[in-house]
């Protein structure tokens, strides 16, 4: 049996189209946002009001891989956003293109695939289909909700010899995969939650707690909104970058938290944003940024920071607690607690749930196909650099890699 039929037939009921421009991105919103409503594996990290945040800002690093259904010119039924980067082959001496999740230029806690459920198959093989045609070398993605969507597309390359990996992603030397993200399902009421989701001794230390420090006032939540959003960011990231400069350097912590700031103002902008503030009294003491999802029920925790001097040993569980009764009222069906399997998060009743992380590299004995013209500015930039590092030869050689794109 021809191992491309299968393909073929997917090919001729169904055609991809490569959208790379902001005007592309925003003349498919109709169809993209009734594929959003149609998919029950779609999560507010793949949706256009999401993206247009990373894409509008980021040209001629993104593009999207649209899959159109035969019977109708703008009925879409499969979307892949992706990120291209630019390495330099040392071994090869040719720059390469590397290809990851387009939510990745928002630092999206998911990604993936929106796909019509009633076309997995098909949709998976067509985008397959249309990247082994696409110049790159290696195409990596991480934090991928749908697993059967992964397993389908990743098969689509293993036959036709394209080496896959699985990957692990740990943390904090080792000890936490990245892979895990615990969720609290949540019932119709908080009192329930407490009931049926947290250990006795938990519940209990919960309502010591409200009793103690809650009952006069003294200790209150705040919430950001447009009017405080600039006040409430600058507590909570200083919060952070106090606690992590230490540890993570000056300048990388900066940019961490840069990029964590980038996510919560998408999220204002979108209004997706619940950051609850902790005060004692005029005083901030913690603070978490979450980005919700009402379409699909969940509020989804980002980042956390406290004050290191505060003394009150609740300040965490405090929050937690806090943003998940929000969560219960917001008619959320569950909390997200993000990447990370730390024990802590299972005391709040959270069970696991896992993601995938791949990587597709593309045969060794393929032809020269490994570069993709969209990068060109970032290539030049880097042969930029060659050239000031005193690495002429690289540089030459980079040069007439690309000179040879347009000949």
């Amino acid at each position: 049996m021809n191992s491309e039929a299968p393909n073929r037939r997917a090919q001729s009921r169904l055609r991809v189209e490569t959208v790379d421009t902001f005007a592309g991105f925003q003349a498919i919103e109709a169809a993209w946002k009734t594929l959003e409503d149609r998919d029950p594996e779609a999560t507010f990290f793949l949706s256009w009001d999401w993206l247009a945040q990373a894409f509008r800002d980021n040209p001629y690093r993104w593009s999207v891989l649209a899959v159109y259904a035969p019977d109708g010119e703008d009925v879409i039924v499969g979307l892949l956003p992706l990120k291209y980067g630019v390495h330099w082959s040392t071994t090869r001496n040719e720059f390469q293109t590397e290809i990851e999740a387009g939510g990745r230029l928002l630092f999206s806690e998911y990604t993936g695939f929106l796909c019509d459920p009633d076309k997995e198959v098909a949709v998976m093989e067509a985008l397959a289909l249309s990247l082994r045609a696409m110049p790159w070398a290696k195409l990596s993605l991480r934090y991928v909700a749908q697993t059967r969507r992964a397993e389908l597309f990743c098969a689509s390359f293993e036959q036709f010899g394209y080496k896959v990996s699985w990957k692990e992603y740990r943390i904090n030397k080792g000890e936490t995969n990245n892979l895990v993200c615990p969720h609290v399902s949540l019932p119709d009421d908080f009192e329930t939650y407490l009931q049926t989701s947290v250990s006795s001794n938990t519940r209990q230390r919960y309502r010591r707690f409200q009793r103690k420090y809650f009952a006069d006032g003294n200790y209150h939540f705040t919430h950001c909104d447009a009017d405080s959003f600039e006040k409430d960011i600058a507590t909570l990231m200083g919060f952070w970058k106090h606690k992590w400069a230490p540890t993570k350097g000056g300048s990388k912590s900066l940019k961490v938290a840069s990029n964590f700031e980038k996510v919560l103002e998408a999220a204002l902008k979108t209004e997706a944003l619940f950051l609850p503030v902790l005060w004692r009294g005029d005083t901030p003491l913690a603070a978490l940024g979450h980005v919700m999802d009402p379409k699909n029920g969940s509020m989804h925790f980002i980042i956390a920071g406290r004050d290191s001097t505060a003394e009150e040993a609740f300040i965490g569980a405090a929050l937690h607690f806090h943003s998940i009764e929000c969560a219960i009222m917001l008619g959320c069906q569950y909390y997200d607690f993000g990447h990370g399997d730390e024990e802590y998060k299972f005391s709040y009743g959270a069970e696991k749930t896992t993601v995938q992380y791949f990587s597709v590299t593309r045969p060794t004995g393929d032809p020269e196909k490994v570069f993709d013209s969209i990068s060109t500015g970032v290539a030049l930039k880097r042969i930029e650099k060659l050239i000031k590092a005193g690495k002429t030869d690289q540089a030459e050689r980079a040069c007439r890699q690309l000179s040879q794109l347009f000949t």
